[in-house]
């Protein structure tokens, strides 16, 4: 007989990380893909930082513990070691659009006879906005030079297509590690070795996969790589994105320069041509955002001592979980399950397409469940492996099932819904 709810929350290694953060009152949170929870120690690094400026106010940049001047290259060793990253190939700075247009403004070469850039059909939207304008900028047409991997008929993206495309005069490729929409998770190892084969350079977007699916970066070699830290990584609501830069790369000039992305040594000479800094770090542009920052530093905290592949066992049984109640519970409701099933397919987030997902996820909300819609029928369910139990995901189905068994009241069909 399988486990009740109950037995699996009592069993559960990571079940005492739940009281690290505040969880929303008279509420069941499901949108940790979209922001994730306030934990403790994120609070105390940023009241600490508060105090320090307070009490050292300029002095912060060097006296502080850990000094500010440095704190991005802290953060970004934290970050290497949750990837499995090579030290010195990651830094933060700004957000994820603008970590992209780093990457393209860097990397691209425009003496290369392919000039063409891949995107996915499903691409989240900030990544196709970004390779369209970069493309402008180039003097290239975005309807011509940009292009896009199709789904399939269940809407999902095969590799194999993936691979096709890459030989179609593409120089770059910016892909998703896991599909922010179906919670798809792609054969990272097959693509990338695929795209370096036709010296491909490729950027993957792991916005929803880092903090959730281990990664191991020196193992996988991309050219790039770009992630916000406000979902799973819980850095708070636009918290500083981070970027990683193989370390074939480190030599090259930034394509976008700013002045933090000097050599430390000799940042303060105020030289009229930049020093670069070493690795990553000369991807970084203006003033690091402290205080945002300081959240990270405390969150990463957490998510080290959790560890990433216990938090992805946990994150699969869960999702797992909410995927076998509504088969066995609600099997005539209507729901088509757009994320995969299998354990290697999937990330962290159970996505279900329904033609009244959007009125659904209103009812839920008003009844204190806390799950996202996106247009135009799907419904995310993203229980997180730190703060989410069993159980939420039973009480969850069982109030889906009142739901539909009672008819939908009336909702207020123009309330906005956060994203």
């Amino acid at each position: 007989m399988p486990a009740s709810a109950s037995q699996l929350d009592l069993s559960d290694p990571l079940a005492h990380y739940r009281e690290q953060f505040y969880l929303p009152g008279g509420r069941i949170y499901f949108d940790g893909n979209s922001l994730g929870l306030l934990c403790r120690a994120a609070e105390r690094a940023v009241l600490e930082t508060l105090q320090q400026w307070k009490e050292l106010a300029i002095e912060g940049w060097t006296a502080a513990e850990p000094d500010w001047f440095h704190l991005t290259e802290q953060l970004a060793a934290q970050l290497c070691r949750i990837v499995c990253a090579p030290d010195h190939s990651i830094t933060l700075t700004g957000s994820t659009t603008l970590h992209l247009q780093q990457v393209l403004a860097t990397l691209y070469c425009r003496d290369d006879p392919r000039c063409s850039i891949l995107i996915d059909s499903t691409a989240f939207p900030t990544d196709r906005y970004a390779v369209a304008g970069f493309l402008r900028s180039q003097g290239l047409d975005p309807s011509v030079h940009l292009l896009e991997v199709p789904v399939d008929a269940a809407g999902l993206l095969q590799e194999d297509a993936i691979a096709a495309a890459l030989t179609q005069g593409v120089q770059m490729a910016v892909l998703p590690s896991v599909v922010f929409t179906t919670g798809q998770l792609l054969d990272l190892q097959a693509i990338t070795s695929v795209a370096a084969g036709h010296d491909v350079r490729i950027c993957w977007d792991c916005s929803h996969s880092v903090g959730v699916v281990p990664l191991n970066l020196s193992e996988l070699q991309p050219d790039a790589a770009i992630w916000c830290t406000y979902k799973y990584l819980n850095g708070g609501p636009g918290s500083v994105a981070a970027m990683y830069l193989h370390p074939r790369w480190h030599d090259l000039p930034p394509g976008l320069a700013g002045w933090f992305g000097a050599d430390k040594s000799r940042q303060f000479r105020m030289e009229h041509e930049l020093v670069p800094a070493v690795g990553a770090g000369r991807l970084q542009l203006g003033t690091p955002h402290v205080l945002s920052l300081a959240a990270l530093r405390g969150s990463l905290q957490l998510i080290e001592a959790a560890g990433v592949e216990r938090m992805r066992q946990k994150s699969l049984q869960l999702t797992a979980r909410l995927r076998q109640l509504l088969h066995e519970h609600l099997p005539d409701a209507g729901f088509v399950c757009a994320t995969p099933e299998a354990d290697h397919r999937r990330g962290g987030h159970l996505a279900i397409r329904h033609p009244l997902a959007r009125q659904l996820s209103l009812m839920l909300r008003s009844r204190g469940f806390v799950p996202d819609f996106r247009e135009p029928d799907l419904l995310r369910i993203a229980p997180s492996p730190l703060y989410s139990r069993f159980s939420d995901c039973d009480d969850l189905v069982v109030e889906i099932g009142r739901i539909l068994a009672a008819g939908f009241e009336a909702v207020d069909l123009a309330q906005s819904l956060v994203t």
